[in-house]
């Protein structure tokens, strides 16, 4: 069952990287990203639920400038680490979580949120500030689990959806005021069972356009 209880992400900071199904959905959901938005070391960039940085790091060399945003001081540790050790000057990090009301302020070309939404008790409140904070004909790149049936998550600990149909992605940011949007599948994780079966889980981005 879902639980509104918020999982411990700081406790698993230091270790989020040493799986290496995340790293590969991390690289896929960037691929799909670079794919379908023309980038520009224009763009100002904004990234939520950013967790270590992997999607944040993989889209940072062909942009201006991404603010790393999320509600984890730990997973924020970890990202400025990298962000030290790897002598990057465009990336900035931000503790901020939307649903604790904090406000999202900026003038952001594009938002990318990836494998966050699924923890989000209003999904819908959350993309319209998405899109508020966006320029006139800005992006906005939402991945997460297409529709599945619980089973993906050992711990459910302040999971609030198993996963999203491609309609109620296709219509939340069609009524929040984008245009374009599509919706592809960039990616699907593997996971085996207790029972040694393996389960194929489908990732979708919702990909669209603030209009101008």
């Amino acid at each position: 069952m879902q639980t509104n209880e918020k999982r411990d992400f700081n406790a698993k900071a230091s270790t989020w990287d040493e799986e290496p199904r995340r790293v590969h959905l991390a690289r896929d959901i960037t691929a799909a990203i670079l794919a379908e938005i023309p980038l520009s070391s224009f763009m100002k960039v904004l990234d939520y639920g950013c967790g270590s940085g992997l999607v944040t790091l993989g889209i940072q060399p062909y942009v201006g400038s991404i603010v790393g945003a999320d509600s984890s001081h730990g997973m924020l540790e970890v990202l400025s680490r990298k962000v030290r050790e790897q002598d990057i000057s465009n990336i900035t990090v931000r503790l901020i979580d939307l649903e604790a009301h904090d406000t999202l302020e900026g003038d952001f070309d594009l938002i990318v949120s990836s494998m966050t939404m699924h923890h989000v008790i209003n999904v819908k409140a959350l993309v319209s500030d998405f899109v508020r904070a966006l320029n006139p004909s800005g992006w906005l790149a939402i991945a997460d689990l297409e529709d599945e049936d619980g089973s993906f998550h050992d711990d459910r600990t302040g999971v609030l959806h198993h996963g999203f149909e491609q309609k109620y992605l296709q219509e939340i940011l069609t009524e929040n005021g984008c245009v374009d949007v599509r919706i592809i599948r960039p990616a699907v994780i593997r996971k085996f069972s207790a029972d040694g079966r393996e389960r194929i889980y489908p990732v979708l981005l919702a990909v669209g356009r603030k209009k101008p």
